[in-house]
């Protein structure tokens, strides 16, 4: 035993100092940090090419005011040539911009014309157009390009004012326009407008062959918000956003081993300190196996996972350590009456009763002995959120064996999900999870009761309510 105490202490040293030294959170944070400083600077933002919003119903409106002439051109078609048919002509129009080559607008116009008897007479006509700006993909930026080309097609009714009537007409034609400033635009429109062949009085009423063909410039003037917004490239965030979650499951499958390498630092602390008892070597080296302990405990704890209150295992830790109650247990037990025949045994009963008045009345006069030991367990499942909760389970066997003390398991699920049978099985198999670790650690299944709580809300997380809760109870007199 001694040979193999001395083999494995100087390399528990060993492996605790290098955990001591070695901070493995801020190593963790330092790489992470050093990570996003060379590789995650934050994005600047890109715009998408020939690509804008769609404009809000209170931008990019426009006014138009244009003349020029027109003429008309019908059947019969008379013997004036096209000059000898021209009249003057003036259109005002209103309309918007929806996106940088889609629009649309109304528009009046009207005036004279020379009928096919060479007659003036005088029209209106209102019509709806769909405009398309077949130059706007040449923007570049935020700079719109200077020149528009803009093909056009609507319908309407026209009116000669002579004979009083009012056909259906279509509107069609290419308006060029240039950019002076952003608000105020030239215009040069070339348009045409063709209804049916008894507009001007002569012809059927059922065919479509009177014309107007229009020659027009005037100006143009924005209402509103000019310009357009442009549209944010998601695909640098979206890499980025797809690299960081490959670098943060890095990140977690570090901190599983290291949570991993921590529990077996515990455990083998733990197994030095049963053999340095054995050797009679444990106060000797017992401050620094508790600091190496703690550190570890400590790593262990850093990941955020939730973790059991200590502070109540540790404090009856405390309490039966400094008096061992099996000895007065077993002292004053009628089933070893040979006890009451050994006076040295005796002596030993009475002077370990009076070290231990406090710890003795607690276990008296109280139902639970210490603070209960919580663990916690993964969404509608039997498995722990971290198998190093374990560890506890170590501790509350050997007091529990140590000093006959009885376990009270309760299990328990959240409330806010799953339903009542659920929850009742839930609580149930959380229970006999630990029963069964507790079995496993030599703790007789006729000293552990377990029970099902159900679906609580007790505690805030709502996470925390996926429980098993543990306590110790003092053994029936």
């Amino acid at each position: 035993m001694k040979r193999i105490f001395l083999f494995m202490l100087p390399m528990a040293f060993s492996m605790g100092a290098q955990a001591y030294n070695v901070n493995i959170a801020d190593t963790v944070c330092t790489r992470h940090r050093e990570y996003f400083k060379e590789k995650w600077e934050t994005v600047q933002p890109s715009y998408l090419t020939d690509v804008v919003s769609v404009s809000t119903w209170k931008d990019n409106w426009f006014l138009s005011v244009s003349g020029g002439t027109s003429a008309f051109l019908g059947s019969p078609l008379g013997c004036e040539d096209l000059f000898g048919r021209m009249k003057p002509t003036l259109a005002v129009s209103a309309g918007k911009w929806f996106t940088p080559a889609i629009g649309g607008r109304l528009s009046y116009q009207g005036f004279r014309f020379k009928d096919s008897r060479l007659e003036t007479q005088s029209y209106q006509f209102c019509h709806a157009d769909l405009l398309w700006n077949v130059l706007a993909g040449l923007d570049r930026g935020n700079t719109p390009c200077r020149w528009s080309l803009i093909p056009y097609a609507g319908a309407g009714i026209i009116h000669h004012k002579g004979s009083g009537h009012h056909p259906f007409a279509l509107s069609y034609g290419i308006q060029g326009r240039y950019r002076l400033t952003d608000r105020f635009h030239l215009l040069a429109e070339l348009g045409g407008t063709t209804t049916f062949k008894d507009f001007d009085g002569y012809g059927a009423s059922d065919q479509f062959e009177d014309n107007l063909v229009g020659l027009t410039a005037g100006i143009s003037f924005t209402i509103g918000k000019v310009g357009w917004r442009k549209v944010i490239d998601p695909v640098p965030y979206i890499r980025q956003n797809e690299e960081l979650a490959v670098h943060a499951l890095c990140l977690a499958e570090k901190s599983w081993d290291l949570q991993k390498s921590n529990a077996m630092n515990l455990a083998i602390i733990t197994e030095l300190k049963k053999i340095l008892e054995l050797e009679g070597l444990l106060g000797r080296y017992t401050d620094k196996l508790s600091e190496l302990a703690g550190n570890a405990e400590s790593q262990t704890a850093s990941f955020g996972y939730p973790r059991n209150n200590y502070s109540g295992l540790n404090s009856l830790r405390a309490r039966l350590n400094q008096s061992p109650l099996t000895e007065a247990s077993d002292s004053t037990s009628s089933a070893h009456p040979a006890a009451h025949t050994n006076e040295q045994t005796v002596s030993q009963r009475q002077h370990t009763h009076h070290l231990d008045s406090d710890a003795s009345q607690l276990v008296s006069d109280s139902l639970y002995v210490g603070a209960p030991i919580y663990f916690f367990f993964v969404l509608n499942t039997g498995h722990l959120t971290d198998t190093s909760q374990l560890i506890n389970l170590d501790g509350i066997a050997r007091i529990a064996n140590k000093h006959g003390l009885h376990i009270r398991v309760s299990g328990a699920a959240d409330n806010a999900t799953g339903n009542e049978t659920l929850n009742n099985s839930l609580g149930l198999c959380r229970a006999e999870y630990i029963k069964a670790q507790l079995i496993k650690r030599a703790v007789p299944s006729n000293r552990i009761e377990i029970v099902s709580e159900g679906g609580i809300d007790d505690y805030s997380p709502n996470e925390a309510n996926r429980n098993a809760c543990v306590r110790l109870l003092s053994p029936p007199k």
